[in-house]
């Protein structure tokens, strides 16, 4: 039975809800160019997390002795250390990073922002360990005041600061925040240990992850690197500001995703009768919610992005629907990456951010022959699918799955994407028959995915029937 599951995803709604906020009030109190020193911060601290991401909490949900204290002592002491890491990176990093941007302004930005990695890497884990029992009160109760306190202290910073600042006070906050519900809501005295006998599990487990680091940096996060280094901190700025209407919903959307399907995953996995359905399950979700994500950010950004930031954010329809395909596209991987990561299989997880390394290339190509943005985000999409293709075929290999399973729902999504993209022309151009013609045959294509999905829908809207409130 799931504890706390409607609050974890009223904390995970409230999150981006606050997500949106102060980066729209940041918008509009500092400008673009401000957005981008700020969105550059945040880029440098991203570098060092992804290489220090090992996985080990989720370690203490995969593994069948992740409930010992034992384990949870040695998982905190690797959680202590990433802390350290972090920061020091942070510092070291700081004027070389200004160097490289011309922005001296960075480098102070960049030492005051150690501060957070080095408290929160005094996080107590056990809200992750009672997810193996399906409890997910205590990390929702963390997310949802941390959001709060963030929220609250980065919108009076950027008042008072009127610059990229702001954004420092506001993941000081949230880390301390996070560490003290952390704390007051466990159910274990907070400990921190070696031990030999799971040592060599954790780094079995963790090792491929901390390959897989570098490559999900560079995977999730280098559009903005290359934006940032070939456009300038100002188009940073501006695609910051857009893309977060996209990527911080579907952060939120995946955060709820995998932390409810990665339990019943790694229960299922030594049967593969259960196994096929908890993966068909998640698949089935991921498809839905992605193409959702592509088709509903091309039909309302537009309107959106001039409401809430104005015309001096305005961008042409094509290149918006391209930050939502690429948003779906990195969306859909959850799929493969979750299932993989429930069985153990971890180093199906580096492959395929190996994979994504494809985009980096293709995206510079892009900007080189399609010239700008949508060259960029062009090539991004391409090394999504690349990984995509990888993950699958390796996952069907690794589980024993028919070597054909999920590749009509990539093959709908391609489909998808195109429809997408041509209807986004066609409005640019003015066309608007043609782009109503288009919608007309995507709807098409939804009606079929919505049938190969049935069984899927069905169990949503069974969940819906529970998690609402009793009537009186």
């Amino acid at each position: 039975m799931r504890q706390g599951t409607r609050a974890y995803v009223a904390a995970s709604v409230l999150a981006q809800v606050c997500s949106l906020a102060r980066y729209t009030i940041m918008v509009r109190l500092l400008g673009p160019e401000q957005l981008g020193l700020a969105a550059l911060l945040i880029l440098t601290s991203s570098f060092f997390e992804s290489i220090s991401d090992n996985g080990s909490d989720r370690f203490l949900i995969q593994d069948r002795d992740g409930d010992k204290p034992t384990v949870q002592k040695l998982v905190q002491l690797v959680f202590v250390g990433r802390g350290i890491f972090i920061s020091l990176g942070l510092l070291i990093a700081a004027y070389p990073t200004a160097l490289i941007y011309d922005e001296p302004a960075l480098a102070s930005g960049l030492m005051i922002l150690a501060i957070a990695p080095l408290i929160g890497g005094w996080m107590h884990l056990d809200f992750r360990r009672v997810q193996r029992a399906h409890d997910f009160r205590p990390e929702a109760l963390g997310i949802a005041l941390a959001e709060l306190a963030s929220t609250a202290a980065i919108i009076v910073a950027a008042y008072y600061t009127r610059d990229f600042t702001a954004i420092l006070y506001g993941l000081i906050t949230r880390a301390v925040v996070q560490v003290i519900v952390s704390h007051l809501t466990a159910k274990r005295p907070y400990a921190i240990g070696y031990s030999k006998e799971y040592a060599r599990r954790l780094m079995m487990f963790a090792g491929p992850l901390v390959v897989n680091g570098l490559l999900l940096f560079i995977g999730s996060q280098g559009d903005r690197v290359v934006i940032g280094h070939q456009l300038g901190v100002t188009a940073l700025g501006h695609y910051t500001a857009v893309l977060l209407l996209v990527s911080s919903p579907a952060a939120m959307v995946i955060r709820i995703l995998g932390a409810t399907n990665l339990p019943v995953i790694s229960a299922a996995r030594g049967d593969p009768i259960l196994l096929k359905q908890a993966a068909d399950r998640l698949a089935g979700r991921a498809v839905l919610l992605g193409l959702g994500i592509a088709a509903g950010f091309a039909l309302v950004a537009p309107t959106a992005v001039d409401l809430l930031y104005g015309q001096a954010f305005h961008l042409p329809a094509t290149v918006i629907a391209l930050i939502g395909m690429l948003q779906a596209a990195r969306f859909i991987r959850l799929w493969p990456t979750n299932v993989a990561l429930g069985v153990g299989a971890s180093r199906i997880v580096m492959t395929n951010n190996i994979a994504r390394l494809v985009a980096m290339p293709a995206a510079i190509l892009g900007f080189m022959t399609l010239g700008g943005l949508p060259g960029v985000l062009a090539g991004f999409i391409l090394g999504e699918f690349t990984a995509m293709i990888v993950a699958l075929a390796l996952l069907n290999r690794q589980v024993g799955f028919p070597a054909w399973d999920g590749w009509d729902r990539v093959a709908a999504f391609a489909v998808a994407f195109a429809a997408i993209y041509a209807a986004a022309s066609a409005v640019d151009a003015g066309q608007y028959p043609a782009a109503a013609i288009l919608a007309a045959l995507l709807g098409g294509l939804a009606i079929l995915v919505a049938l190969r999905e049935r069984e899927t829908i069905g169990e949503v809207v069974g969940l819906l029937r529970t998690l609402k409130p009793a009537s009186r």
